[in-house]
C-alpha cells in the first residue's frame, strides 16, 4: 500500500527548483552562480594541487550528498541537494543553460571553467 504522505518524484524536481531559486536569492549570488564555483574551483585546485573546474565542485559537492544520504536516508534534504549539483555540473558542462530566464540556445555557453587564482585575490 502506498504512502499517500510521501511526495511524488515530480513533487521532488519542483522543490529543488525552488531551492535553487530560494538559496540563490538568500546567499545573493544567484547572479554569479558560476563565478561562486569557478572561485572555489581556484582555491581548491590550491590545496589538491591539481586544477579542478567548477563542474568538478557540484560533482563532488554530489558525493557529499550521496554519502550523506547513505548515512541519513531518512533526510529529504540530502537527495534534494543532490539532485541541484547534478543539474549545476549539467550547466558547468555547457549542456544546459545556466540561467533559466530567455531562450535556450543549441549551442553550449561559453565558459571560463578555471579561474586564475590572482582573478579572485588567492
Amino acid at each position: 500500500m502506498a504512502n499517500i504522505d510521501r511526495p511524488h518524484p515530480g513533487d521532488l524536481l519542483s522543490h529543488a527548483f525552488e531551492l535553487i531559486n530560494a538559496r540563490g536569492n538568500d546567499y545573493d549570488n544567484a547572479s554569479n552562480l558560476e563565478h561562486n564555483y569557478r572561485e572555489i574551483a581556484a582555491v581548491a585546485s590550491v590545496v589538491v594541487g591539481k586544477t579542478l573546474t567548477p563542474r568538478d565542485i557540484a560533482m563532488v559537492m554530489h558525493c557529499v550528498k550521496l554519502i550523506r544520504s547513505k548515512s541519513s536516508p531518512e533526510k529529504l534534504d540530502n537527495y534534494v541537494d543532490g539532485m541541484n549539483y547534478l543539474a549545476f555540473a549539467a550547466c558547468f558542462q555547457g549542456l544546459v543553460p545556466l540561467s533559466l530566464q530567455g531562450p535556450v540556445s543549441k549551442e553550449p555557453a561559453p565558459s571560463k571553467a578555471v579561474v586564475n587564482l590572482k582573478e579572485v585575490g588567492v
